[in-house]
């Protein structure tokens, strides 16, 4: 037996293909030499249709006698309720020119990719029957060891505190350099290199001399005046002797002293 037209794309079903098998061998036993792929199709969905329709029929008949398995007779009760007659099954089943053909080849099974497991998966308690599936990796839902032992030797510990250290101290530099104002090595290229500006201030030392806010909150106020009286003498100090540190901030000219041109010392020869 052969067929017109190629096979449609839904055969690789392999229910749909035995049916088509089934089918097109009781075509031959009737006659037919070839037949086209439409009705083949035809007859291949009215077939399906009435298999599925027995077996939600007979389902629905184990349904109502209160079981969940379907048995034979409640097959046989379908089939009476579709209107064939079951009697003639036997005899049709032993005729002479029946056709007989191989059975599907079953396919290789795929062998499954293993999964990384952790632990010693825990099997079922005796109220938990054996088909359900196991339980997961113990981690999972009880606790996730650490092989790896915390490095406490002192070169290590050492070595991690400068590490952070110097991580941290980057990072605020460069925060520093992209929210306030910079200096750049390069005229022409202002954000290659760049450098924290320096904010000049008449009497850099005194910083260190007097008290922060903090320390200040909490002396009594009769140590608060003379620290104040003194802070706001060093400004006007400043701000008197240094008559051109606000015309030099307003400048072009850059007050830092990576960028200050070197200087040559000049030896006096005697």
């Amino acid at each position: 037996m052969t067929t017109e037209n190629p096979a449609p794309a839904n055969t690789s079903n392999p229910w749909r293909r035995a049916l088509r098998t089934s089918i097109a061998a009781l075509l031959v036993e009737a006659g037919y030499q070839c037949a086209e792929n439409l009705a083949m199709e035809t007859l291949i969905e009215m077939t399906q249709a009435y298999i599925w329709e027995a077996g939600r029929s007979a389902s629905s008949f184990a349904e109502l006698a209160g079981r969940t398995h379907v048995m034979p007779s409640d097959v046989v009760l379908a089939l009476v309720e579709m209107g064939l007659d079951f009697t003639a099954i036997p005899n049709y089943a032993k005729r002479e020119n029946k056709t007989v053909f191989l059975p599907p080849a079953q396919t290789a099974i795929t062998a499954t990719s293993k999964i990384l497991q952790v632990g010693e998966k825990k099997k079922h308690p005796t109220h938990i029957p054996d088909h359900l599936p196991s339980f997961p990796d113990p981690h999972t839902y009880i606790k996730t060891p650490c092989y790896k032992q915390p490095a406490n030797e002192y070169q290590l510990v050492r070595e991690k505190a400068a590490t952070q250290k110097r991580d941290v101290e980057v990072a605020l530099t460069r925060f520093i350099a992209k929210t306030g104002p910079t200096h750049s090595l390069f005229r022409d290229d202002k954000s290659a290199f760049p450098l924290i500006a320096c904010k000049p201030t008449p009497l850099p030392y005194l910083s260190a001399l007097l008290p922060m806010d903090i320390e200040a909150s909490s002396q009594d106020s009769s140590d608060l005046v003379p620290n104040q009286k003194l802070h706001h003498a060093s400004n006007q100090i400043g701000i008197n002797d240094i008559g051109g540190s606000e015309t030099a901030a307003d400048s072009d000219t850059i007050d830092n002293p990576y960028l200050i041109p070197a200087k040559i010392a000049k030896i006096k020869w005697r």
